[in-house]
């Protein structure tokens, strides 16, 4: 018999897993499907190149694309078969295990057309860059699902997934390093910042729902910290126009910076259900597409 009773954890519904399937809303999509993340990167990637003048290659956009895509799709897959059947789940979960059939095939075939367009279109320089931070999200995978204990004692798993995405969101660039100034650093450091806000302040939403499962965050480790994810977003904002002023060369990347923290920000001030802010909180990383159709007319 299903049961239709909701968990209410931390003030936020989560469904258990005997319940119906729930409605998606179309806002969730990309977020359920795990494409949000890819978007990000290759928007942000052009935004840099395009900042800095950097040459950029349409196969290093596919072939972003398609990592990012395959990581958290596995990423994903590892975090819904982890759990046991009596714990509530969030929609994305609920989602990923109700097809897992299709989820395991949609892996293989991204990795393998991945592996292609790999193969196909980059440079060595790029391909062994590549592989160091494809080797460390690796580890980051092992060390979450089969040693996610780990965290009780390191508590950055957030940060870890924040640094990684950024790393890996420009690893194109980085073998034209010798031509960027010191600009291209600052920016990839307040970029790295934003991706880990981004984590942490999910962590936060979905505390109650970590609780539960007993998976740890550092919104489990360091609540406080966590509850201040929308004190710091404001703070990186300031941070980003302010520097902005400074290093003109960067400025539509400060920019656009300053603005997704200022949207988190908000996020974290508002209430709203869970699934939807966590599936904005991607969305508003999405910034570098105002330029991009600018750029465009």
């Amino acid at each position: 018999m299903e049961t239709q009773q909701a968990h209410s954890l931390g003030g936020t519904r989560f469904r258990a897993s005997g319940d119906s399937p729930r409605r998606v809303p179309p806002l969730l999509w990309l977020n359920l499907v795990c494409l949000d993340a890819p978007f990000v990167a290759v928007a942000w990637l052009w935004l840099f190149a395009r900042t800095f003048r950097i040459p950029l290659q349409v196969g290093n956009c596919v072939a972003l694309f398609l990592t990012a895509w395959l990581i958290y799709l596995a990423d994903r897959f590892a975090d819904c078969t982890s759990l046991r059947p009596d714990l509530p789940r969030s929609l994305r979960q609920e989602f990923c295990l109700r097809h897992r059939e299709i989820w395991i095939a949609t892996i293989l075939l991204v990795g393998g057309f991945d592996a292609y367009v790999i193969w196909r279109t980059t440079t060595l320089e790029t391909f062994l860059i590549g592989a160091v931070v494809g080797g460390l999200a690796l580890i980051y995978l092992v060390i979450n699902h089969p040693l996610g204990l780990i965290w009780r004692s390191l508590p950055a798993k957030e940060l870890a997934v924040g640094i990684l995405f950024s790393a890996g969101t420009l690893v194109a660039l980085l073998p034209a390093l010798h031509s960027a100034t010191i600009g291209f650093a600052i920016t990839a450091i307040f970029f790295a910042a934003l991706c880990a806000l981004n984590c942490i302040s999910i962590a936060h939403w979905e505390y109650g729902l970590d609780r539960a499962q007993g998976k740890v965050s550092i919104a489990t480790r360091h609540p406080r910290i966590a509850r201040s994810s929308g004190l710091i977003a404001l703070v990186l904002g300031v941070a980003s126009f302010v520097t902005a002023t400074i290093s003109r060369s960067a400025a539509p990347l400060l920019a656009c910076i300053g603005v997704s923290a200022f949207l988190l920000a908000w996020l974290n001030a508002r209430l709203v259900d869970v699934d939807r802010r966590t599936a904005l909180a991607d969305l508003v990383l999405l910034t570098p597409i105002v330029p991009l159709i600018a750029a465009t007319l």
